[in-house]
């Protein structure tokens, strides 16, 4: 199945302590999927640091993660309609150099992002790069954008106000509405952010 097995440092929880099945900080991915956030962005936030690091865990630092994941695709995107040829040959070996020495995945993340918003990588070699990386680039860009309806929209803005002017029954009840046309908006502590409406799967 593999010819190396490494073990990453300990996984703490903000305030220091080591997580532990034993204790009451255990946490799971079925919990990260009922707050909404994608196990792979979970994923991505564990290739930002060094396996050889602790690294902290926060629910803040997990939703940057996926906020990260979500323009990381959307550079994907931009890459694949404007793709062409490109000699990077150069960039597979650097990319094979930072991976060689002792699995920099956060460095190798690093460049990836500057090719991608300097243009200079093929798609071929980002979904080359990407059976590394493990966060299914291509499975990302064979889905059709979701155009959420102008209706639904008209009402999550009318929601933003409401809570903005904090008041909570009307945006309790634009919420019911919102979600009775099958949508769902995840709040940011007291924002609204448009950008995280999703459909609500059946």
């Amino acid at each position: 199945m593999a010819n190396y097995w490494l073990h990453g440092e300990f996984l703490l929880i903000a305030g220091g302590d080591k997580m532990a099945k034993s204790g009451e900080n255990f946490l799971t991915l079925e919990e990260i999927k009922k707050r909404g956030i994608s196990p792979l962005a979970y994923r991505y936030f564990l290739l930002q640091t060094n396996y050889r690091k602790q690294l902290t865990f926060s629910w803040e630092a997990l939703e940057a993660a996926q906020n990260g994941l979500k323009h990381f695709y959307e550079s994907a995107r931009a890459i694949a309609k404007n793709d062409r040829a490109l000699d990077d040959r150069p960039l597979q070996k650097e990319f094979l150099t930072r991976i060689n020495n002792d699995l920099d995945l956060p460095s190798t993340l690093a460049l990836i992002w500057e090719t991608m918003k300097e243009r200079k990588i093929n798609l071929s070699t980002l979904l080359q790069f990407d059976q590394v990386l493990g966060l299914k680039i291509e499975e990302e860009l064979n889905k059709k954008e979701e155009i959420v309806p102008e209706e639904v929209q008209k009402l999550v803005e009318e929601r933003k106000i409401a809570r903005e002017h904090k008041d909570w029954a009307k945006s309790d009840q634009l919420r019911a509405e919102i979600k009775e046309l099958g949508y769902e908006i995840k709040d940011e502590k007291e924002k609204t952010n448009t950008n995280q409406i999703s459909k609500i799967k059946m």
